[in-house]
């Protein structure tokens, strides 16, 4: 018997065990089948639901209490609203011992900046017993001067509450600040990795001529580039690429659609200078295409381009000879372009 066969047969066997002992662990949690509750049993559930509901209740008055008394500068309500040995632990970590020390707390804060307003927002209160309670949530003061800014930020807390004398009280109150979570960069912040590209370019050779425009889209959340192809002066293809930053991939992508109907979508990755763009495409007669070319920066002005690794359908083609475009120089400023007669 192999290994496989053995792990499988010793794991259905457990299985199997685990499913005959369901039934018998079910009795014994449940006891005597049919028994139902007694009327003594549910008198007692039903008055441990009225009395948390109840305790629920007060609590919620005691925070609408602590938001009145604050909004009036009430210091002296407040500090009635702590058991006498509270702990108020603040913001910057300094820890107020007693009901009187965070009394005097509340009324210097109120004295210093008089008119101060603040708003809770509970997230959450469970009940460790029948006599403690544990309460978090985000509080938020406003500035005096009535323009809703946040004098202070806003702060998550901690209540720890005690019942005494059948009243919530609260033991301790802890402030900590909420973490700034930076925000994510946007597309255009993104692309200024690529703005280098901004501008004209072209590649001559003896036979044949690529001119390379790229601008930005809107809001600059692609580039655009253009590209135009003429051979022995004639031109025979032209077609547009979009770069873009894909947010869930965390990675630049492009795509190109040519006049002849081809298309392709390409993957960046950067190596310092270079770029390495997988692309894969489809072209005008179904075949499709794969590459891995490679942008390399040059200076402020010049680039160099090449094509590896290349596809057509089932067949491997061979490495594209290197590229050099340059950047093409802006008209001086108020210059237009000479019209060429015939054209």
């Amino acid at each position: 018997m192999t290994m496989k066969r053995s792990s499988f047969l010793i794991g259905l066997g457990l299985a199997g065990l685990l499913a005959a002992m369901a039934p018998a662990r079910s009795r014994a949690v449940q006891g005597p089948a049919n028994q139902a509750p007694t009327a003594e049993a549910r008198t007692r559930t039903q008055a441990t639901a009225d009395e948390r509901a109840a305790d629920r209740e007060a609590i919620q008055g005691l925070v609408a209490s602590f938001v009145k008394a604050f909004d009036a500068g009430d210091a002296r309500a407040i500090g009635a609203m702590f058991t006498p040995g509270a702990r108020l632990t603040t913001m910057d970590g300094q820890v107020v011992e007693g009901r009187e020390s965070i009394e005097r707390r509340f009324a210097a804060s109120f004295e210093e900046s008089p008119g101060q307003k603040i708003e809770i927002k509970t997230e959450s209160l469970r009940f460790l017993d029948a006599d403690a309670a544990i309460e978090e949530g985000t509080a938020a003061v406003s500035s005096p001067d009535g323009s809703g800014e946040p004098a202070a930020g806003t702060t998550r807390y901690t209540v720890a509450y005690v019942k005494r004398d059948g009243r919530w009280l609260q033991d301790s109150l802890h402030d900590q600040p909420i973490p700034r979570v930076a925000a994510e960069p946007t597309a255009a912040d993104r692309l200024k990795e690529l703005e280098w590209l901004v501008g004209e370019w072209i590649d001559e050779s003896d036979d044949a001529e690529v001119r390379t425009t790229c601008t930005w889209a809107e809001n600059r959340s692609f580039l655009i580039r253009a590209f135009r192809v003429k051979v022995a002066g004639k031109e025979v293809m032209t077609g547009t690429q979009r770069i873009g930053w894909d947010p869930r991939d965390k990675q630049f992508r492009s795509w190109v659609f040519d006049s002849a109907g081809g298309f392709s979508e390409g993957r960046w990755s950067r190596e310092g200078d270079r770029w390495l763009i997988k692309s894969t495409g489809t072209l005008k007669d179904g075949r499709t295409a794969s590459a891995t070319n490679i942008v390399t920066r040059v200076g402020k002005n010049t680039m160099k381009w090449t094509s590896t690794d290349r596809t057509l359908g089932e067949e491997i083609m061979p490495d594209e000879e290197e590229v050099t475009l340059v950047r093409i120089p802006p008209l001086p400023r108020g210059a237009r372009p000479v019209a060429t007669e015939g054209k």
